[in-house]
């Protein structure tokens, strides 16, 4: 049994070429067990594949909705020269990313969802195509998705006429796709309101946090505080989201999954309950989720 599960990194990412290795072993030697996530289908091969090199390595496979279109592209994660982003935006291929789950251990589907934040119209449908059918797939295989969810930055486009909450556009299309009575999955990096959470674990979804929650309160962008200590701690999970927002002590350097602990340690801290019975819970709720 690991001490800690980090249930949401990108050791797979370009960024870490230079110190994989190195990255991995402090993990592990610190007793925490990491999945890697998938954005696209060149970094969910990436994470398989490591899943192979190294035991308490997990992977998830799937296509971030920003990567539906072409419009956005992240050094850290694909590299430079951007070659493994196709030029148009993926369009997400069922029976390619079901290939994926035969070569190593694939314990979940995603990063997968909507992400509002840089939000053009024409990104709208296909955006949730990609996420119906990474739902869809996800039903077939009986494991949980591995949800993104952002809200904008700015209104949407008044003519849409969709909702400006992302949270509640994922949780009704999870809620009208999903075959199963157990809908398996977590939103990771959790940002949403305490309403946002309860319509979540209502359904199943477990909550995960990531560092901003060691960092100064800020209400306007979440009520971190309130949402944590409403959600019932067998639904909350932990996740370091790296390379990106290391927690405190360790803000603005390159994040890594043994990280996650300080997350953890707040989450107790905010709850006010003792720091290894939360994370022990931690701890069994990843491994129950993902079947680990």
């Amino acid at each position: 049994m690991p001490k800690y599960i980090d249930i949401h990194a990108h050791t797979n990412f370009k960024v870490f070429d230079e110190n994989r290795e190195e990255v991995i072993s402090r993990a592990l030697e610190s007793n925490t067990w990491i999945i890697n996530i998938g954005t696209q289908y060149g970094t969910s091969k990436k994470a398989v594949e490591m899943t192979n090199q190294y035991e308490g390595v997990y992977s998830t496979i799937g296509l971030h909705p920003i990567h539906t279109t072409a419009s956005h592209h992240d050094e850290s994660e694909l590299g430079a020269d951007g070659k493994e982003f196709t030029s148009r935006g993926e369009i997400f291929d069922k029976e390619k990313y079901r290939e994926l789950t035969k070569l190593g251990k694939v314990v979940g589907i995603g990063e997968c969802g909507l992400d509002y934040y840089h939000l053009e119209e024409e990104s709208l449908e296909k955006q949730r195509s990609a996420f119906i059918s990474q739902i869809e797939l996800a039903n077939e295989l009986d494991i949980p998705l591995m949800l993104h969810v952002r809200n904008s930055s700015t209104n949407l486009p008044a003519q849409t006429g969709k909702s400006r909450n992302a949270y509640f556009d994922v949780y009704e299309l999870v809620k009208k796709y999903s075959t199963r009575g157990d809908m398996k999955g977590v939103s990771h990096f959790f940002a949403g309101s305490v309403e946002d959470m309860k319509r979540f674990t209502e359904i199943g979804i477990f909550i995960s946090f990531a560092g901003p929650i060691t960092y100064k309160p800020n209400p306007n962008i979440c009520d971190y505080e309130a949402v944590i200590k409403e959600t019932p701690l067998d639904m909350i999970l932990a996740d370091t989201d790296s390379p990106y927002v290391a927690p405190a002590p360790h803000r603005g350097s390159q994040n890594e999954p043994m990280y996650v602990k300080h997350i953890v340690s707040k989450i107790a801290q905010i709850k006010g309950l003792d720091e290894s019975e939360v994370t022990k819970q931690i701890v069994i709720n990843a491994k129950k989720l993902f079947n680990i």
